[in-house]
């Protein structure tokens, strides 16, 4: 009898152990659930956060770029105008008459000595269409050589200026008594009637790194890579901007307005 009691009450005892083992492991899945829960929203936040400071991050960088494009080009102009030398610079080449309604790009390519160089530049004409002797100035991202800011950024230069082959005078705004007549543009040769030239200036930075579209190369044409995009246009329909948006490719664009005034004139035409 003894035995037989004994045996009950270790059969009881072992069935009140494994209810609160059950117990136990319910509330440890529970925890773990809950952990799980806790972490999966943590790190979907901190991926957001990312996010946004990386944007943040990539328009400062790809800002910073633009800024420094304008103004080693400028710098280049003040320094190369005033030396002796007889060398093309941006203004000296934009103001000649035969770019009226011209396009010039060219890469910013921080192992080059000059960054504008007419050996260097990709050239439109008037009628959009693309000048054979100057077609060496297109961003090309398969190149490292193309690439500045350590190698993140790509950032291309254009400049358009307007078609002024208007046939109005140089002096057709002149002030009311005045007598010194209409006197004609010159078609050929030298720069246009006294006046200053206006052109725009475009600056485009693209950090290919943060898209998945094709990089392309020097041979790219169309609107599918990166590198066909830099051969676009800068105005009308189609242009860089719109086919880098249509890509998803990160990118700023910043325009800035030139105006060559000759030295020691004033300016009469208001052209």
């Amino acid at each position: 009898m003894k035995k037989q009691i004994k045996t009950e009450r270790q059969t009881i005892s072992i069935t009140t152990m494994n209810s609160e083992s059950g117990a136990v492991l319910v509330v440890v899945l529970l925890v773990l659930i809950l952990i799980l829960i806790v972490g999966a929203v943590a790190v979907r936040q901190s991926t957001t956060d990312l996010k946004v400071a990386t944007a943040g991050q990539v328009n400062q960088l790809l800002f910073q770029a633009n800024d420094a494009a304008f103004m080693k080009v400028e710098k280049e102009d003040r320094i190369l105008n005033g030396s002796q030398e007889s060398v093309d610079t941006l203004k000296m080449y934009m103001s000649k008459i035969e770019r009226s309604g011209h396009e010039v790009s060219l890469c910013v390519r921080p192992r080059s000595t000059r960054l504008f160089s007419i050996l260097e530049i990709s050239e439109r004409n008037e009628n959009g269409g693309l000048m054979t002797n100057r077609n060496n100035g297109y961003c090309n991202p398969s190149d490292s050589n193309d690439y500045v800011s350590e190698g993140r950024v790509i950032t291309q230069l254009s400049f358009v200026r307007p078609d002024d082959s208007s046939s109005e005078g140089a002096f057709v705004r002149e002030v009311v008594s005045t007598y010194s007549g209409d006197f004609a543009k010159p078609e050929t040769g030298g720069n246009a009637t006294i006046g200053c030239t206006k052109f725009q200036g475009y600056a485009t930075s693209v950090i290919p790194a943060f898209s998945d579209v094709p990089l392309g190369d020097a041979s790219s044409t169309g609107t599918a890579t990166i590198a066909g995009c830099f051969k676009q246009p800068r105005t009308g329909a189609a242009t860089v901007d719109t086919c880098l948006a249509a890509l998803g490719v990160p990118f700023q664009t910043h325009q800035q307005q030139y105006v060559d005034q000759p030295k020691g004139a004033e300016c009469v035409s208001g052209s």
